[in-house]
């Protein structure tokens, strides 16, 4: 029976595995399930445990008429009788648990404004959390303020928005210590600063955290590692760094700190390295300086859920440290040991690790995408990459009904001779000897890449008899450091000639691409080179920008990251000296080249790429003569394709594929 072509409404069919955690005893798994809720127009995901030999049993469960039920964050006890997770089915996020042999969930916090992050004391009698703002208890008595209270927002920060968060008020992340028998809290970190990441040390004597307190963090976050006794209560520098500093991660023999970053600054957008910190001298050592490839997952999809954080994973005699990486279209597993020497990779390629935990020196479990898979539940054998055993298959009555063309990869080069990847899909009901219209796909970032994972709005373009087109320009990760930093100061140069060359390749080696129905379409990075592509050829038949940017000058001051991240990309150019420099690259300045018809798509709370980015570039053409269209969606952030509102994300396709339509 042939299978059906893919539909816009397949996408809240989906079921997300994410942020696997194996238990002390290894001989099971937690694991986060994410699903889609149409009615309530949301996300709710339970937590499953697996013996490791099928998915398992539903392990957490909350049903809430009026609200989208989310447990998360999974974490063992040390003694692996109970789970401790995240919830807001009472509201706000707190700290349940549960034993592992079953019974009702108990509430362990009870935080006003809810908790952020939190990690189990050795002994499994304390919980490190992380609250924003003053703690305050459900339990306690608000002073009734008769005086009105006013919603005026007072701005002194200059780190003052977040995408996704909004605007900051005046709170600050702090670390607490919460016993568990008393249900007492104490506060470990003071001050108008922010800390995250608490960890305690395997001899319990010690709590880490990253955070900073210098006066210019404002300008340039330089993340430090701070050390508190638990039993003097006394903090103090540990490591001051000078780049970003994440997922620290002790050896289990207490001699190392394991984190991934870098020491090249904030403004850097190379690779990433597994760090390690003596707990003796303080000193630091990048055991990953010669791998060429970033650690963790930067290839973006639009079909994935999976709220696990970058990880490193320490064996269990503190010789290695597993990390995954991405190479290329792929993100696989390695392990580099305490001299810098990394393994092959440990895992398969063409495909992606969105999350793991490690079972042994000889065995993994991972959730493994591909383009065919939003990525299940699997168990890798580390001697062997391909040898390995699928647990979960959440998703497979869906793929056994719908079809998925599949990613065909080539390698061309460009203008000036660099080798680039690219990747081209056939449309639904291909046949031999017929012509299809051709959609160019131009990813974020630039630093992320396109790759082995399931990209649902690829597949709806095919099956709606679109050949597709994408490649990753130089910009990209997955290629070493030279390559992603080649767009540095370049926006708008070899990258276009890149995609371009790709475009010619196309069409010169594929000959079912009618070559008069091309289309483009990017978002973020990929927006704004859609704009550039635009303003310099009229080969696209029309266009769809979406979250784009079209004037540096007005983003330096409007996006939550503009004041820096306008600099660092175009080689630090300054806003009052270089304004020529970036006019130079703003698709705006070049307005009245554009003749394509033009669909710009963008949300209205998006702090990363303002909508005002959206309006400028919608009044330019409309007021130029351009076929344009304008469309808004309110309470969405920069993610609307990935995590916004399953309503919106819909909606949001069909105007994508509608326009192509209109238009072929």
């Amino acid at each position: 029976m042939p299978k059906r072509p893919i539909t816009a409404e397949d996408l809240c069919q989906f079921k997300f595995v994410g942020d696997p955690q194996v238990s002390p005893s290894k001989d099971k798994a937690a694991y986060v399930l994410t699903q889609v809720d149409q009615e309530k127009d949301g996300y709710y995901s339970f937590i499953y445990v697996t013996d490791l030999k099928g998915e398992g049993r539903q392990f957490t469960t909350h049903y809430s008429k009026d609200s989208l039920v989310k447990d998360t964050a999974p974490k063992w006890s040390p003694d692996g009788q109970q789970l401790a997770f995240r919830s807001n089915r009472t509201g706000k996020n707190q700290v349940w648990l549960l034993p592992i042999d079953g019974g009702e969930a108990v509430q362990l916090t009870d935080v006003k404004q809810g908790i952020g992050e939190f990690t189990w004391s050795p002994d499994g009698k304390q919980l490190a959390l992380t609250i924003s703002g003053e703690l305050k208890l459900t339990s306690d008595k608000e002073e009734v303020n008769k005086e009105n209270k006013s919603d005026v927002k007072v701005i002194t920060r200059l780190r003052y928005k977040g995408d996704g968060a909004g605007i900051y008020n005046d709170d600050h992340q702090h670390v607490y210590l919460f016993d568990i028998e008393s249900k007492s809290y104490i506060k470990v970190t003071e001050g108008e600063h922010d800390f995250s990441e608490p960890r305690f040390t395997p001899d319990g004597k010690n709590l880490f955290y990253v955070g900073t307190k210098a006066e210019d963090k404002e300008w340039g976050y330089l993340p430090a590692i701070w050390k508190y006794d638990l039993s003097s209560k006394e903090e103090r520098l540990f490591y001051q760094g000078n780049g970003y500093l994440m997922a620290p991660s002790f050896s289990p023999d207490g001699k190392y700190l394991a984190v991934a970053g870098h020491t090249r600054g904030e403004r850097s957008q190379g690779n990433t390295h597994v760090l390690v910190l003596s707990l003796e001298t303080g000193e630091l050592t990048n055991l990953t300086e010669d791998f060429d490839y970033t650690v963790g997952n930067l290839v973006g999809v639009d079909a994935k859920y999976d709220p696990a954080g970058q990880r490193l994973v320490w064996n269990a005699s503190s010789t290695h440290i597993y990390f995954n990486a991405t190479i290329g279209a792929d993100c696989q597993l390695f392990k580099v040991d305490l001299n810098g020497a990394v393994s092959p990779a440990l895992s398969p390629a063409d495909a992606t690790i969105t999350s793991f935990d490690i079972l042994s020196d000889d065995s993994a479990v991972l959730v493994l995408a591909t383009p065919f898979s939003t990525g299940d539940l699997t168990t890798q054998d580390l001697t062997n990459s391909e040898n390995r055993q699928q647990l979960t298959y959440w998703n497979q009555k869906l793929y056994d009904e719908v079809h998925l063309s599949t990613p065909e990869k080539f390698t061309y080069k460009s203008t000036d001779g660099w080798e680039i990847e690219g990747w081209v899909m056939k449309p639904y009901g291909f046949e031999e000897g017929n012509t299809y219209p051709m959609i160019l796909e131009i990813h974020g970032g630039p630093a992320t890449s396109y790759g082995n994972g399931l990209h649902h709005e690829m597949q709806l373009m095919a099956s709606k008899g679109y050949v597709v087109l994408y490649t990753n320009p130089r910009g990209s990760q997955g290629y070493g450091h030279d390559f992603v930093n080649a767009v540095i100061g370049d926006y708008g140069g070899m990258d276009y000639e890149d995609i371009m060359a790709g475009v010619d390749y196309a069409l010169a080696h594929f000959h079912y691409i009618d070559q008069d129905q091309l289309f483009v379409t990017g978002g973020s990075y990929g927006g704004y080179m859609t704009n550039v592509v635009v303003t310099r050829t009229d080969r696209f038949k029309a266009a769809v920008t979406q979250r784009s940017i079209c004037n540096w000058l007005s983003f330096y001051g409007t996006s939550d990251i503009g004041f820096f991240f306008t600099e660092w990309q175009h080689g630090h150019a300054d806003l009052w000296d270089d304004v020529e420099t970036l006019l130079k690259v703003s698709p705006l300045t070049y307005a009245r080249n554009v003749k394509t018809p033009t669909l710009i798509l963008h949300s209205e709370q998006d702090l990363r790429c303002p909508i005002e980015q959206g309006e400028q570039w919608y009044v330019a053409l409309k007021r130029l003569g351009v076929d344009t269209k304008f469309v808004r969606f309110p309470d969405e952030s920069h993610d609307l394709s990935r995590s916004g509102k399953p309503q919106h994300r819909l909606e949001r396709l069909q105007h994508l594929i509608g326009w192509f339509d209109d238009h072929r």
